[in-house]
């Protein structure tokens, strides 16, 4: 195989366009003659694979980004996919792929192609690997995608846990993205990103203090246990008489026996370090606010207003 065909065949997975063969000193007959042979396989309009098995995902990927004419980019989910971004453990479902509006593309099974006005070709990230977007805008678009308000919060306080950008990268995104689905929603959560919030029930916390009127909290602050390690508070607050109090926000996984016992043992080293801690679910923050609110008050949070301890309905910006 001639070097600057394999360098091409290596860079892209095995994948390459007939013109990006052609580009190599591959004629067209030699492309047919392993097609016809079934060596490589043709997909789409312009696409060649240079094997004779299942294509991967990643070859997916680049076979539905190439097989443009026109600029083309993976989108949302999955330009974070390529970024090596995982989200609560779900099943890679379809490919997105994002164009210019009006470009014509074939339709390919498992991928979904958004035709965007914003899209141009100084959007895509230059990088060696899949042509994306940058991440702050994929995490923006796969949020903004979403049907379910609270699913798109997940995703950005999601990318900024992972490291795949940052709270600041996310604001700027925000800025430039224009008329979105849920974007009033995904600011104010970038907000409590910035604050120190990294995980969903952390935002709900968040919007709970500013629906009751209480003082927020200090959220992921590093405290050393009476051991000397490192331990992560979700939540704490300075109360006026001198005491801390912190917030143990506890997912599903925390009821597993294991998590259990851990987190038994890391409230007790908490405790005598001079704090005091509650510990609520997660589903309790998200659902049960006003009553985990009054609590909070009851045992001394700073409040900026009257709590309404049987106030009923939900946070709008929740619903």
């Amino acid at each position: 195989m001639p070097s600057r065909l394999e360098n091409l065949l290596r860079r892209q997975e095995g994948v390459a366009t007939i013109p990006q063969l052609v580009a190599t000193g591959t004629t067209a007959h030699r492309i047919r003659a392993h097609v016809d042979a079934r060596r490589w396989q043709r997909y789409g309009d312009r696409c060649v694979l240079a094997h004779n098995s299942v294509p991967s995902r990643v070859q997916w990927m680049w076979i539905a980004v190439l097989d443009n004419r026109g600029p083309a980019a993976l989108a949302g989910f999955s330009a974070l996919e390529a970024r090596g971004f995982h989200y609560f453990g779900e099943e890679p479902g379809l490919l997105h792929v994002v164009v210019q509006r009006g470009a014509t593309y074939h339709r390919f099974p498992g991928v979904k192609v958004h035709e965007s006005r914003r899209f141009r070709p100084t959007d895509i990230v230059a990088a060696p690997g899949l042509p994306r977007l940058p991440a702050a805008r994929s995490a923006i678009d796969a949020g903004a995608w979403q049907p379910h308000l609270r699913y798109a919060c997940g995703v950005l306080a999601a990318v900024v846990q992972q490291r795949i950008c940052t709270p600041l990268d996310l604001e700027e995104a925000l800025r430039t993205v224009g008329r979105v689905r849920h974007k009033q929603a995904m600011r104010l959560a970038v907000h409590d990103i910035a604050g120190g919030a990294e995980a969903l029930s952390e935002i709900d916390i968040a919007g709970m203090c500013r629906l009751f009127g209480l003082v927020p909290p200090d959220r992921q602050v590093v405290r050393r246990d009476r051991d000397g390690r490192r331990r992560y508070l979700d939540c704490e607050w300075h109360l006026p008489d001198g005491r801390v109090l912190v917030l143990e926000i506890d997912g599903a996984h925390h009821m597993r026996a294991e998590h259990w016992e851990a987190d038994l043992r890391r409230e007790r080293g908490i405790v005598t370090s001079g704090r005091r801690v509650l510990r609520c679910t997660a589903n309790e923050a998200r659902h049960d606010q006003a009553a985990l609110a009054a609590d909070l008050a009851a045992v001394g949070v700073p409040t900026t207003r009257r709590v309404v301890s049987a106030w009923i309905g939900q946070d709008r910006l929740t619903r």
